[in-house]
């Protein structure tokens, strides 16, 4: 008997001694900075749980109850995976945004729960900043590179935060901070999102982890100082270029000899949010002008220039009085820290597809698409223009009339549909993750201010700009040298034609916008309340199209954050 209880002695004696050492690293790493262990054993544990909850319970029925039963794991799984995003910040809470901007395709649950994580990047101390700052510039201490530098931060993201401060030759300076345990932590982020990406891939059969090595090139990026001052320096380039947006945008300079690759030092400018009707009005801003200009600026980027702001949210878009012009705006972009930038013949690609988007040309839009690996072009005509598309008409109008019964059985055959959609991974343009955020963003941020730019129009005349700069030597051809008279005819009556069917189709668009616009008005002079405006009724359309098709439910305030 007390050789029996000599040989449990010593497996519990070695599970108590390894309990002790792990619960002693555990504890000591709770205490660190970047807190590794314990924020990695917080995402495999709810990771798994999650995925285990919904293959064990997600289970969609007709019968009494069921939809009840499946919103109760929608709310769960939602608060479960977004509490996780909260705890660990720095770059979950990046993670989680990019997740919240496109929570459409989601549960109403997850749009819900979405938007709190935009309140959830908390300011550092002083003494942190204070470290990292003489890491990098040798020992000094801001107090010895600034005349005047505010300890506490006028604002804090999930990378980094920002500090008002004063050069000793008397220039006002915006001094962004990266926070300290970003680097250390991020490896491990990363890793973790690539494994529960592959995870869920395989439990759930759909196509997760095709876009991971973009994103994750790109999130890099974002933590690299010096990749965002090259990024400010040319986006700064490019609209100092453009002759119609010179003077009209305006991209605050860097400080190079002071910045470094976690200390990013620029011009501080005064300006409002773009998005801040109050105080835009308070200041006699123009609105419309202001959002005009935006719209202008990133249709620009996507379309001329193919170097695009990946994050153009309401903080990093300002509006203050042109400098130069009496009564008019000036929009000024900053957090330049995510850019993409487009291959050429994407650039064109895109191009033509907008154009052929406004001509119904059915043929160029489903070889492109084709190329890109997409099967359900009008489904993707919907997602690029973000309202519903037909091929019959320019505007779709119909009502959707589906039942419940509908909606079940849409929601079964969901996954499969979007299998379908994207059939080669390999050939989808990653440009597009982006691009569409870009899109995304401005378009949320045209709605919050009542929708006052039709944002289709402005955007679909700048992929026509796009398209002529292919340059006249890529167009002279020896075939286009060997031309005869009547060939030549040909191809200008042909590009004249489809010029004015472009332009009939980008009127009527605007005859719809501006009748939605006078009703909008004619309601507030009479009945002293405001009603839908352009962007949301193309948002109620989109919306009945998302029921009709594909049985998802938008909620209302999706857009709200």
């Amino acid at each position: 008997m007390s050789s029996v209880f000599g040989r449990l002695k010593r497996p519990i004696r070695f599970m108590l001694g390894t309990s002790f050492v792990c619960a002693g690293i555990y504890g000591i790493d709770a205490r660190t900075e970047a807190q590794l262990i314990r924020r990695n054993i917080r995402t495999f544990y709810n990771g798994i749980a999650l995925a285990v909850d919904y293959k064990l319970n997600f289970h969609p029925s007709l019968e009494l109850g069921s939809v009840s039963r499946i919103e109760s794991l929608h709310e769960r799984v939602a608060n479960r995976i977004f509490d996780v995003f909260e705890h660990n910040g720095g770059l979950y809470i990046k993670m989680g945004q990019v997740i919240a901007t496109q929570s459409a395709v989601l549960p109403q649950a997850y749009q819900r729960r979405a938007k709190r994580l935009y309140d959830a990047a908390p300011a550092l101390p002083f003494e942190v900043v204070e470290r990292v700052f003489r890491e990098d510039f040798n020992g000094l201490h801001p107090s010895q590179v600034f005349s005047e530098f505010e300890m506490l931060p006028i604002a804090s993201a999930s990378i980094a935060q920002v500090h008002r401060a004063r050069l000793h030759t008397g220039e006002v300076v915006a001094v962004k901070i990266q926070k300290p345990a970003i680097l250390k932590q991020m490896d491990w982020d990363l890793m973790a999102f690539r494994i529960l990406l592959k995870v869920y891939e395989k439990l759930f059969d759909l196509p997760l982890s095709w876009s991971s090595d973009y994103i994750e090139k790109h999130i890099r990026m974002e933590t690299d100082f010096i990749s965002e001052a090259s990024n400010t320096d040319k986006a700064r380039e490019h609209f100092d270029e453009e002759p119609s947006l010179k003077d009209r945008v305006y991209v605050p300079k860097v400080y190079h000899e002071i910045s470094s690759k976690r200390v990013l030092v620029s011009e501080w400018v005064d300006g409002i949010q773009v998005t801040d009707k109050q105080k835009l009005k308070a200041k006699n801003l123009d609105l419309d002008r202001a959002m005009y200009t935006t719209i202008e600026a990133f249709s620009s980027q996507i379309f001329r220039s193919g170097f695009v702001h990946g994050d153009p949210h309401p903080g990093n878009v300002l509006v203050r009085k042109h400098p130069k012009l009496k009564n008019d705006v000036q929009v000024v972009i900053i957090d330049h820290g995510l850019y993409i930038q487009e291959s050429e013949q994407f650039r064109l690609e895109y191009c033509k597809l907008w154009e052929a988007l406004f001509m119904l040309d059915m043929n160029t839009m489903n070889r492109i698409c084709k190329s890109w690996g997409i099967q359900d072009s009008n489904m993707f005509a919907s997602i690029t223009l973000q309202k519903p598309f037909s091929p019959d008409k320019a505007v779709h109008l119909g009502q959707a009339n589906v039942n419940m019964q509908d909606i079940y059985e849409l929601q079964v055959s969901v996954k499969e549909r979007i299998k379908d959609f994207l059939k080669d991974q390999a050939l989808f343009p990653r440009e597009l993750i982006f691009v569409s955020r870009n899109m995304n963003i401005v378009r949320a941020n045209n709605k919050a201010l009542g929708s006052p730019v039709n944002r289709i129009n402005v955007m679909a005349r700048w992929a026509l700009r796009g398209l002529s700069k292919q340059g006249s030597k890529q167009n002279l051809t020896s075939d286009d040298v060997d031309a005869s008279i009547t060939q030549k005819m040909r191809g200008y009556l042909y590009s004249t034609w489809r010029l004015w069917v472009f332009d009939c189709t980008l009127m009527v668009m605007s005859v719809s916008f501006w009748l939605v616009r006078l009703r909008d008005r004619t309601n507030k002079l009479l009945y002293g309340r405001d009603s839908q405006g352009f962007e949301e009724v193309l948002d109620q359309k989109l919306k009945e199209q998302l029921r009709q098709q594909f049985g998802i439910v938008i909620d209302e305030s999706l857009f709200d954050a």
